[in-house]
C-alpha cells in the first residue's frame, strides 16, 4: 500500500469509530517520545559483563607475567642483547597468547548473541510502546500491525552486535600487544608499564560503553522510522534532547520538519553516532482531508 492508501484506510477506521458513538481525541500533537535511557545503561553494563573476561585476563597478566617479562628484559640489557628473541620477547608472546586463550574460552559468540538479542527485543518493545502512544494520543485508534519485517531487523542487529563485541576484545588484544612491546623495548619499569596497561584498559572499556550506547540509539531510531513509514507517515518533526550533550547541528534541526525519504545532512534521528534525538510524526493528513479533497 502507498502512504496515501494507508492514510485513507486510517481515516475510514476513525470515521467508523466516530459513527459508533465514540469520541476521538482532539489533540494535534503527540506526546514527546521517551528515549530508552534505562535500556541504554543496562545494555552498556551487559556488554561490559560479556567482555569482563578480557579485562580480568589482562589484569592477571599484569600481576603474574609482566614482572617476569621486565626481569628478562633487564637481564638481556645487562648481557647487551636487547633483541625481541632474547627471552623477554618469547615471554611477552606467551602472555598475549594466554590472554587470547582465556578470552576465547570465556567469551563465546553465543553469549554475545544472547545478550544482543535480549536487548534488541527489549528496545523493540519499548519503542513500539512509544510509537503506539503517538498514534493513539492523536488518532484515538491503534495503528501498528504485525510487523513482519521486525524479526529480520532484530536479527541484523544481533549479527552486527556480536561482531562489534568480538571486535572490542580483538582490538583490545592487538592494541595491548603492540603497546607492551613498545614499552618493554623502551626500557620502562614494571610500574610504568602496568599503569600504561591500566590506561589502555580504560580506553577499551570506554569503547565498549560507546558501542552499547550507540547501538541502542541506532536501533531505537530505525524502529521509529520503520514503524512510522509502515503506518503511512511521510514527515516528522525533529525533537532534540537538549541536555548539554546534544550536537549543535542536531539542536539546529530541533522543531523542523523533515521527510523520511529526504534526510537532513545529519541523517535521521538516531543515525548519527550516539544520537538520542527522536522523530515526532506529522499526523495532520490522518485527521483532515486535503483542501482540494474537502472542496
Amino acid at each position: 500500500m502507498t502512504p496515501s492508501e494507508k492514510i485513507a484506510m486510517i481515516r475510514q477506521r476513525r470515521s467508523a469509530v466516530r459513527a459508533g458513538g465514540r469520541r476521538l481525541p482532539r489533540k494535534r500533537r503527540p506526546p514527546r517520545q521517551i528515549y530508552p535511557q534505562g535500556l541504554e545503561r543496562a545494555y552498556e553494563a551487559a556488554v561490559l559483563d560479556v567482555t569482563a573476561p578480557f579485562f580480568a585476563a589482562v589484569k592477571q597478566m599484569i600481576e603474574t607475567d609482566l614482572p617476569a617479562i621486565v626481569a628478562a628484559r633487564d637481564q638481556a640489557l645487562k648481557a647487551d642483547a636487547l633483541r625481541a628473541d632474547a627471552g623477554y620477547g618469547d615471554l611477552l608472546g606467551l602472555a598475549i597468547d594466554g590472554i587470547r586463550i582465556r578470552v576465547a574460552a570465556r567469551i563465546s559468540e553465543q553469549a554475545a548473541a544472547e545478550v544482543s538479542e535480549s536487548f534488541a527485543r527489549r528496545v523493540a518493545e519499548f519503542n513500539r510502546t512509544q510509537v503506539d502512544r503517538h498514534f493513539t494520543a492523536v488518532l484515538g485508534i491503534p495503528v501498528l500491525r504485525q510487523e513482519r519485517w521486525l524479526e529480520e531487523k532484530l536479527s541484523a542487529f544481533v549479527t552486527g552486535n556480536v561482531s562489534l563485541i568480538k571486535d572490542i576484545t580483538d582490538k583490545g588484544i592487538a592494541d595491548l600487544s603492540s603497546m607492551l612491546m613498545a614499552r618493554v623495548e623502551a626500557g620502562d619499569s614494571n610500574r610504568t608499564i602496568a599503569a600504561a596497561v591500566q590506561e589502555r584498559l580504560g580506553v577499551t572499556g570506554r569503547r565498549a560503553r560507546f558501542i552499547a550506547r550507540d547501538q541502542v540509539a541506532k536501533l531505537n531510531g530505525k524502529l521509529t522510522e520503520l514503524r512510522q513509514k509502515e503506518a503511512g507517515v511521510e514527515e516528522y518533526i525533529w525533537r532534540a534532547v537538549k541536555d548539554g550533550a546534544t550536537r549543535a547541528s542536531h539542536l539546529q534541526n530541533d522543531g523542523k520538519r523533515f521527510r523520511w525519504d529526504s534526510p537532513p545532512a545529519t541523517g535521521h534521528p538516531g543515525e548519527d553516532y550516539q544520537c538520542r534525538c527522536t522523530a515526532e510524526p506529522v499526523l495532520e493528513e490522518f485527521i483532515e482531508a486535503p483542501a482540494a479533497e474537502a472542496a
